[in-house]
Parts: structure tokens; C-alpha cells; sequence
């Protein structure tokens, strides 16, 4: 019983390691296809497409609205053709999906919203996402087990594979 017990323990930490990495691909890869569906969206329909950071307070109250300011997307996102007020879901905009990030996962982007252009084109400059494991601090940048997100001015999400997007 007692090698059992020391085996588990020497084991414990690659599981936790295992577990972290396969929450954050997840997460990850929600925030890449919301972004794709976003740019694809605003292709096709010929009009502006906004992603924002999810309000917390929005979330849970049922109806989802963006968060005022900061770069916390922990909450999760939303997408939305925005006729109104840019980044902002107003009573004129219409909202194509709502994503409700995990609890367990931190993701910070490097603005509130980002909006895509008729042509697929970033209407800002680029950005990124950090998606931490859970119960981390979202703002280091040489966090273990980290993913980014990086969007250059195309429009197009990938997950670079250095600590930085290049």
C-alpha cells in the first residue's frame, strides 16, 4: 500500500500538468472559433462583426452585455453584428453567439472587444489572448502552461507557439 501511495504521489503533478494543458487547448481553441466565426460573419453579411469580453453580471442575469472596461475575458465572449455603438451590444445590434467561458480558466485579451471589417480585416490593430490554467495569474507572460492567442491585422486567430506573438 505504501509504493501505491508514493506512485500516485510521484504521478499527482503530470496529471494536475496533463489536466491544465487540455483545459486551456479547449479554451483555447472556444476563443479561436468564436473569432473565425466572427470574421466570417462579417464577410458574408457584408457588415461589422464585434467580439467583446462577456460582463460577469451580464452572464448570470441572462441578458449578455459587454464588459464596460478592463481585458478580463474570463467570463466568456460575445459575438455580434454592430450597427451601434462600437464594441458595445446595443437594442440595435443583433447577437450571433454568446460563449460562457469555464469557471477554472483565466483569459486576458489586450482590449475589451475586437471588430472585424466587411472584408474580414481587423477594424483595430492587432491583439492577443493569454489563456491561463487554473488558479493562475492571468497577467504574467512566461506563465507554465500558458496558451496565446494572437490575431494579426487579418483577422486570422493562431496560437503562437513562443511566449509572444511575433
Amino acid at each position: 500500500m505504501a509504493v501505491s501511495g508514493v506512485l500516485a504521489a510521484a504521478g499527482m503533478p503530470s496529471l494536475v500538468s496533463f489536466n491544465d494543458k487540455t483545459v486551456v487547448t479547449a479554451q483555447s481553441e472556444r476563443l479561436m472559433s468564436a473569432l473565425r466565426l466572427a470574421r466570417r460573419e462579417a464577410m458574408s453579411r457584408g457588415e461589422q462583426v464585434s467580439v467583446c469580453a462577456m460582463d460577469p453580471d451580464g452572464a448570470e442575469s441572462g441578458e449578455p452585455k459587454c464588459l464596460a472596461r478592463g481585458k478580463n475575458w474570463s467570463a466568456g465572449w460575445i459575438v455580434f453584428v454592430d450597427h451601434g455603438d462600437r464594441g458595445d451590444v446595443d437594442d440595435v445590434d443583433r447577437v450571433v453567439s454568446v460563449q460562457q467561458a469555464p469557471a477554472q480558466t483565466g483569459v486576458v485579451g489586450t482590449s475589451r472587444f475586437v471588430t472585424y471589417r466587411p472584408t474580414g480585416v481587423l477594424l483595430s490593430a492587432m491583439g492577443h489572448f493569454r489563456v491561463v490554467p487554473p488558479g493562475r495569474q492571468t497577467l504574467d507572460e512566461d506563465q507554465p502552461g500558458a496558451a496565446l492567442v494572437c490575431l494579426n491585422k487579418t483577422g486570422r486567430p493562431r496560437i503562437a507557439s513562443e511566449p509572444r506573438c511575433n
